[in-house]
């Protein structure tokens, strides 16, 4: 866990902003609502953490480097962002501890969630049939395999269509969000709960 900014190294990153005290918080403020929109759009957890990371980060590293008091920080604070935005998307994959008074659910329980399972691949059948034979071609040749064989699969899909894996996830994300208001659609006619 990083340190807490001292008062010198907060009252420094504001001079950067403003000489004016009053105007460097106000862009102090602007800023880090910016920030928060970053992270909001790029969908890490706790953006309010990750803004306040990033803005005390920015602020030992002005310490630390020699920039001059005139320099426009700004740059800085959206690179040091990208960094702890990616930092945040490694550290979701780790292990969260369940909490102490968790219950695990009973046979009953499960049966409902298999039960959704099976609701929901049969929408999806019903709505893949909907997309032309090239899009729900693309679709399944995308999405098979596991690992080393799906990676080396979209990789020869890819080659395959003539373009790089870029486009192909472009094409797919394109595929996969119109397929995604079909499914809920199906799924709510058939009164099952939809988590969007």
């Amino acid at each position: 866990m990083a340190r807490t900014l001292t008062a010198t190294e907060f009252d420094a990153l504001l001079e950067r902003f403003a000489p004016d005290r009053n105007v460097a918080g106000a862009r102090y403020v602007e800023l880090r609502e910016r920030l928060l929109t970053v992270f909001i759009r790029r969908g890490c957890a706790n953006p309010q953490e990750l803004a306040d990371e990033t803005m005390d980060r920015v602020a030992r590293k002005l310490a630390d480097l020699a920039i001059a008091t005139g320099d426009d920080p700004r740059p800085l604070v959206f690179g040091v962002a990208w960094n702890v935005a990616r930092e945040s998307f490694h550290n979701k994959r780790r292990v969260v501890p369940l909490p102490d008074d968790w219950d695990p659910p009973s046979q009953e329980q499960d049966l409902g969630f298999e039960d959704q399972c099976r609701a929901g691949a049969e929408c999806l059948d019903v709505c893949l049939l909907q997309l032309d034979d090239s899009e729900r071609t693309l679709i399944l040749c995308y999405f098979r395999g596991e690992k080393r064989a799906k990676i080396s699969g979209r990789l020869g899909l890819a080659r395959d269509l003539g373009i790089t894996t870029n486009p192909l996830r472009l094409r797919v994300h394109r595929i996969t969000q119109s397929l995604r208001p079909c499914v809920f659609e199906c799924l709510g006619r058939r009164g099952e709960t939809v988590l969007q």
